[in-house]
């Protein structure tokens, strides 16, 4: 004889149900959150791998970000160090012009404002402060105002600058590090050094750098006086190191600027590798957490069903 007992098919069903419902309200919350799981305990075995990849996503990021940030200030080292490099070749210009018209006509004037333009870029600043003050980005790092000053300053013009020793350097990514400050007085030393010459010799003073030209000095008097002459030539050589110098500065910054860029965009790819494997671990596939969540609400459908009729069963559908 067979025995019929809903209860304990109710109960079964029950149990169903509430199963259904617990993975139907998973389901739901995958595709809510787009996450696998709510808490870390519930994606234990992959917690030390998530926790590595997100460590290396920081990281990388902060690397992108402070690339980000150096590139400007070595642009803005660029536009500088140009300016400066074109003052010097304004200098050459108007002392080979002098020479070869014998008139010193204008000569001081450019001289003077070239200084004035070295003297901004030298003192130039950014969000940061003065680009090459070192580390010592609150003061300014060439302390004169004035062609003149130089007069009073030692030969050569040490004396004028105040930025410190300490170069900027920079973690470009997880293994290298770049050396990327330009100090004002390794940049302008040599320059401010010309400037001081001619000032100089403009006041009647006959410099004591070399190359020692010989005197009496004059004071660019035109025609040029024979002395005068001299002392021009001999500062052509000066001046057309000092620019071929200042140019393999900004070599230099170029070089930087290359290998940042280029850092950059290997940053670029293993930031998205690392956001690849963290999203691996993480996160849902959209479709598949949909196509998952409706075969859920199906099958709690069909628990609803069964369980419904189950209830509706009695003996007298069986006599």
């Amino acid at each position: 004889m067979t025995r019929i007992s809903t209860a304990q098919q109710s109960q079964m069903r029950i149990t169903d149900m509430m199963n259904s419902q617990k993975q139907v309200a998973d389901a739901q919350r995958q595709v809510t959150t787009g996450h696998v799981a709510e808490f870390y305990k519930d994606i234990h075995m992959d917690v030390t791998s998530l926790a590595g990849a997100k460590s290396l996503l920081a990281r990388l990021d902060q690397h992108e970000a402070n690339n980000s940030l150096i590139l400007n200030r070595l642009s803005s080292y660029d536009q500088a160090m140009a300016g400066i490099e074109s003052s010097g070749n304004d200098i050459r210009g108007a002392v080979m012009s002098a020479i070869n018209t014998a008139s010193t006509q204008g000569l001081y004037a450019t001289v003077e404002g070239a200084f004035e333009n070295v003297l901004n870029f030298l003192n130039s600043q950014n969000t940061e402060g003065y680009l090459f003050a070192g580390t010592n980005r609150d003061v300014a790092p060439v302390n004169i105002s004035s062609i003149n000053d130089l007069l009073l300053a030692a030969e050569p013009p040490t004396d004028i600058f105040q930025n410190n020793d300490l170069k900027s350097a920079v973690r470009i990514d997880e293994n290298r590090t770049l050396e990327v400050g330009v100090l004002a007085e390794d940049l302008g030393l040599e320059i401010m050094t010309a400037f001081q010459r001619m000032a100089m010799w403009q006041n009647g003073i006959v410099p004591t750098t070399t190359p020692v030209p010989t005197g009496p000095s004059g004071n660019f008097t035109t025609p040029l006086s024979s002395e005068d002459q001299d002392f021009l030539i001999g500062e052509i050589a000066n001046i057309e190191q000092l620019v071929n110098n200042i140019s393999a500065f900004r070599g230099d910054n170029g070089l930087n600027q290359k290998t940042i860029e280029e850092a950059q965009e290997v940053l670029s790819l293993q930031i998205n590798q690392a956001k690849g494997l963290v999203s691996g671990i993480e996160d849902v596939d959209s479709a598949e957490a949909i196509t998952n969540l409706n075969q859920k609400n199906f099958a709690l459908e069909a628990s609803y069903n069964v369980l419904s009729q189950i209830n509706r069963l009695s003996l007298l559908n069986f006599i």
